[in-house]
């Protein structure tokens, strides 16, 4: 669950590697809409530096710093997406409460202090990046319009004059300038990796903010569980117990008719008491599916097993797995409740007559694989509960695997590691 985390510096390296990759190839870097997303990057750098600087020299607001340097991180983060890679993450946990608290929260924050970093290192640079372009750019541009604009041109002591002179200077210019687009768009990668690796979240963070995760998800998971067996209780003991009382009702009554009772009576007497002994079915079925008790009793196994009624629902063990196994609560809950789902799904979307369900287990874990005989097509991104399953198995630290071509079968295949 946290291989994201650990490998986080490895991860947050691609995207520079990926950045860089055009300027491995400098007769190609032309042809590309590269250079000139480098050129748009780091023209927007020099005036948001031009914009920091003075901020730092000439209006003095350091006390303000981490403010509008937040504010500045923000920007940054996203305009990276200028030269074709993802945005940078947002290294800041939620916080709440009113200004002065949020503002304090903020400040006793590390990633605050490396966005001051950040604006202060680029108020430092601008200046001498951008004269150092400037000359450049003038000299290579001066060199292809120069000669358009005015007669009298001299190069470093030599008069530009006459076509073959003012083409060759003009094929010299022509290459300061392609030198300045790849120039500026090394230049641009690199601040973007220096963005990259100041203002977004390091891996103590990253962890920090997978525990949180995990914890809420855990209280997540448990209140979930919690009102599933909630709702157990009130089906067996409201609606379930003035059923059975209201079934004995009626079969007194049907015993205390006479003969001489009208044929029409007994008949809607029976009749009632058909339907409510179908409804009482389907209820026992509906508190069975929330949480039978034979899944605490004797494990997802034996809960499985009595999945079948409508359709005949066959339960194997497969490789590694022991007849019997017990396992953590959540993990044999989450099991079952996906049979349990995928079950009624092939009843009712798929017209399956027959489903099998194998338990397996190894050195990565243990899983499931629950296979119908349905007409398949089953897609999670059409709203039919599997995207719901997909969800509640990532919850608890599982993956859940929808294949189910058209025509069928519809194969799910549910797996977790187990310590």
């Amino acid at each position: 669950m946290i291989d994201h985390v650990t490998s986080s510096p490895a991860r947050r390296a691609q995207p520079t590697a990926s950045l860089a990759a055009p300027l491995r190839e400098p007769l190609r870097f032309l042809t590309t809409s590269a250079p000139w997303r480098g050129l748009a990057y780091f023209t927007v750098s020099m005036l948001v530096g031009w914009v920091v600087f003075f901020l730092y020299a000439v209006i003095v607001l350091l006390p303000f710093a981490p403010a509008w340097s937040y504010g500045l991180a923000k920007l940054e983060r996203l305009r990276v997406t200028w030269l074709d890679a993802p945005a940078i993450g947002d290294p800041h946990p939620p916080v709440t409460g009113n200004l002065s608290t949020r503002a304090g929260a903020r400040i006793g924050e590390r990633a605050t202090w490396r966005e001051v970093a950040y604006s202060l290192l680029l108020a430092v640079l601008t200046p001498i990046v951008f004269f150092g372009a400037a000359v450049g750019w003038i000299l290579g541009l001066g060199l292809v319009f120069g000669p358009l604009l005015a007669d009298d041109i001299n190069v470093m002591g030599t008069r530009v004059e006459g076509f073959i002179s003012q083409t060759v200077w003009a094929i010299v210019g022509l290459a300061i300038c392609a030198v300045g687009l790849y120039v500026t768009y090394a230049v641009s990668v690199t601040q973007a990796a220096t963005a990259r690796l100041l203002l977004g979240p390091t891996e103590e963070e990253l962890q920090r903010r997978v525990n949180a995760l995990e914890t809420s998800r855990g209280v997540l998971v448990d209140s979930f569980e919690g009102e599933r067996r909630r709702i157990e209780r009130n089906l067996h003991d409201g609606p379930q117990q003035d059923l059975a009382s209201l079934s004995l009702q009626l079969g007194e009554l049907q015993q205390s008719l006479s003969a001489e009772s009208s044929e029409d009576v007994r008949a809607q007497v029976a009749e009632a008491q058909a339907r409510l002994e179908r409804a009482m079915a389907g209820l026992r079925d509906t508190v069975r599916g929330v949480h039978p008790q034979v899944l605490d009793d004797a494990g997802v196994e034996a809960a499985c097993t009595e999945l079948g009624g409508a359709i005949r629902v066959d339960v194997h063990a497969g490789e590694g797995w022991e007849p019997g196994r017990r396992l953590p609560a959540e993990i044999e809950q989450a099991m079952y409740y996906t049979a349990s789902e995928a079950v009624t799904n092939a009843i009712k979307h798929g017209g399956a007559r027959q489903v099998w369900i194998t338990f397996a287990a190894g050195v990565l874990g243990v899983s499931m694989t629950v296979m119908d005989d349905g007409a398949g097509g089953a897609d999670p991104a059409r709203g039919t509960g599997l995207a719901g399953l997909i969800e509640r198995a990532e919850a608890i630290g599982a993956t859940l695997t929808v294949l189910s071509p058209p025509g069928g079968p519809t194969t799910l295949y549910w797996a977790r590691a187990v310590s």
